[in-house]
């Protein structure tokens, strides 16, 4: 205890930071605008709870802390990812351990990426039709700035059940861990990353978090639809489409983030607390775009020139 006061101590003299306001992290913010409980959310008895600064930073802490703890040092890995392998290699011979599903893990699996599915494609649902709401009695312009703060209204909400949907899909790592494969360092980092940093969007009423909101619930629709019919062993087509998908929204998050910041109309986007909000997502998203980079060019590069590499032999 005296150790976590010492932390406190130094925290507070040096980083300004608040233990003692419940939306608040940084002193001196009184007149940062934060977001007031949306109407008709269920569980409002618990909104305090999962509003409060400190759980989010503690689940991200834990959820990092269990990947450390239990990922294995040798990963098994999925048939789909081996039969990857194989048409990365060109069929040569690499042994393998597969993980192996129960018909309760898979069950499990099915229903876990048909919920997240389900959910993505109603935020996404709710969304297009609170842009067509805002388009109806506003300019395009007036609908981007929120200047009056309607579409908040419809945007505070989904945008709460879109950061408490990232508590859920820390279920994506623990069923990876549970099926003894390793959590990547993007898969943890998106994890973490995702909670910390909506959970800022939502708070201090960052209305450019529309961007994610939309964006990311239409990606996520097809990403876990897909995944739904994986795990029962169908393979559709188009999965590396789906990664490239994933990289363009994030660009194209970016390039608004910053139209906002530096190009949006004066008024529009002034509150210091959003500002703040939106450069902290802006500082996880590099490192993300990064990863994901990173990711697609290991799986589906390599892939291209096996295949190239095969065609010439054959030639």
């Amino acid at each position: 205890m005296e150790s976590i006061q010492i932390l406190r101590d130094l925290g507070t003299k040096y980083l300004r930071l608040n233990f003692d306001d419940d939306r608040h992290i940084f002193h001196n913010t009184d007149h940062w605008a934060i977001a007031p409980q949306p109407k008709g959310i269920l569980y409002p008895e618990y909104y305090d709870l999962l509003v409060n600064w400190r759980t989010p930073f503690a689940v991200a802490a834990l959820y990092v802390l269990m990947v450390v703890l239990l990922n294995p040092k040798q990963g098994k890995v999925s048939r789909v990812v081996a039969a990857d392998n194989a048409a990365k290699t060109a069929g040569a011979s690499k042994k393998q351990e597969l993980s192996q599903s129960s018909p309760f893990m898979t069950a499990l699996v099915f229903v876990h990426n048909t919920i997240l599915c389900i959910y993505s494609a109603w935020t996404f649902y709710g969304m297009f039709f609170a842009w067509k709401k805002a388009l109806s009695t506003h300019t395009f312009m007036e609908a981007v700035c929120d200047t009056d703060g309607t579409f908040w209204d419809s945007l505070g909400y989904y945008s709460y059940y879109f950061y408490l949907s990232k508590y859920y899909e820390i279920v994506d790592t623990i069923i990876i861990l549970l099926k003894g494969r390793r959590s990547s360092l993007l898969q943890t980092y998106h994890h973490a990353g995702a909670i910390i940093t909506m959970y800022m969007g939502y708070n201090y009423r960052a209305h450019p978090i529309w961007i994610f909101t939309t964006f990311n619930s239409f990606v996520h629709t097809i990403m876990y639809a897909y995944y739904a019919a994986t795990s029962i062993g169908v393979k559709p087509p188009g999965k590396k489409y789906i990664t490239s998908m994933q990289i363009t929204q994030f660009w194209t998050g970016t390039a608004l983030a910053f139209w906002y910041e530096f190009g949006a109309p004066k008024g529009c986007f002034s509150n210091p607390g959003s500002r703040f909000a939106i450069w902290t997502v802006l500082v996880y998203v590099f490192p993300l775009i990064y990863l994901f980079t990173a990711f697609a060019r290991k799986m589906y590069g390599s892939r291209v020139r096996a295949a190239a590499a095969k065609v010439k032999k054959e030639e």
